[in-house]
């Protein structure tokens, strides 16, 4: 008899097969999402990889958000489907794997993966930062860094540490776009603004900004199959949720996107106390079901009674309307096979 499923991944013994269900954590009620092992998952700020030589999908993330920089890396973690179960196959970078101007140790946040087709690697990047020399401020280094494995669950070798274009670098994301395979950077430039950059054809460098926007961070963006562009974006408010912002793209290009701010697609305030971190497009098994997009976000310090060290993950279904409105449903549960169904 299947015990019926409280979180995105159980415990290996109480796994039901073909379970589908995803619980967001929204407070401090929610039950906390485990790996394989029983013990709870820790991948902040993902990056969500579906493997193109296996399908396997990967999870990346900020290791648990303790006090002591010492002990931050990306954990990986891997499961064949969206909802689980998740394998936790450790750190794939750690304080010692990092070579960078400046001595650690070191801010590692927002880790994005992607599989460069040409080299055969897959390729991180992750914002590397700390406190810079004379500034007392944790975030004053504002680097990127680049690493590569040959597999998705390898340590990753350390390329470099830079300041992408020549800018410093804050909050940023990866995309790789579906149509056309091109690969772009996008980050907080300085808290400034945000700029996007084409990517070098091995994916390690930047080749300068195409664009500019407004100040904003947590950027994912996502491209739908008819070629439309959209960005999910949330304020600068440190820690704590605020209103979301969805744009569409008006213009055909990342070069001249001409944004259009749809406003935020939750309707809530605090975003169901979530923060954006990557969209991924996700095709169900059942043929009738259409393609969908998965948002993906972290809930930093509404997810538990400790703040920080309890962040948990909000994760939902983008809903396009015939009106060409978009929402996220606050839903405590729903399955990744029948992401519109009421059943849950």
């Amino acid at each position: 008899m299947c015990i019926p499923m409280r979180l995105v991944a159980l415990s290996a013994a109480a796994w039901c097969a073909g379970a589908t269900v995803i619980r967001p954590e929204f407070d401090k009620q929610a039950a906390h999402w485990l790996d394989t092992n029983g013990d709870r998952i820790e991948a902040h700020a993902a990056g969500m990889l579906q493997n193109p030589l296996d399908g396997r999908w990967y999870w990346y993330g900020e290791s648990k958000k303790t006090k002591d920089l010492a002990t931050h890396g990306v954990t990986c973690y891997s499961a064949a489907t969206v909802a689980g179960p998740w394998t936790n196959h450790g750190l794939v970078i750690t304080q010692e794997s990092i070579t960078a101007p400046k001595p650690g140790p070191y801010v590692v946040e927002r880790p994005k993966v992607i599989f460069n087709n040409a080299t055969g690697k897959f390729v991180m990047w992750f914002h590397l930062d700390g406190h810079d020399a004379g500034s007392p401020l944790m975030y004053s280094y504002r680097y990127a860094a680049v690493a590569v494995a040959d597999s998705p669950t390898d340590k990753f070798d350390f390329v470099h540490a830079l300041q992408p274009d020549g800018i410093p670098s804050l909050d940023m994301s990866l995309f790789l776009d579906p149509l056309d395979g091109q690969a772009y950077f996008i980050r907080s430039c300085n808290n400034s603004y945000v700029g996007i950059s084409r990517m070098t054809k091995d994916f390690l460098n930047t080749t300068g900004v195409i664009s500019t926007h407004d100040k904003f961070e947590g950027m994912a963006i996502f491209r739908l199959l008819n070629g439309t562009y959209y960005m999910v974006t949330s304020h600068l408010t440190g820690w704590n949720p605020n209103p979301l912002m969805l744009f569409r793209a008006a213009g055909k290009t990342l070069d001249d996107p001409q944004w259009v701010n749809m406003g935020n697609p939750t309707g809530d305030k605090r975003s169901f106390n979530s923060q954006p971190t990557y969209v991924v497009r996700y095709t169900p098994k059942d043929a009738s079901v259409a393609p969908y997009y998965i948002y993906m976000a972290d809930n930093w310090v509404k997810a538990g009674p400790k703040g920080l060290i309890d962040a948990g993950y909000v994760w939902l279904p983008f809903n396009f309307h015939a009106d060409g409105a978009v929402t996220l449903e606050k839903r405590s549960a729903w399955d990744i096979e029948k992401p519109f169904s009421q059943g849950e």
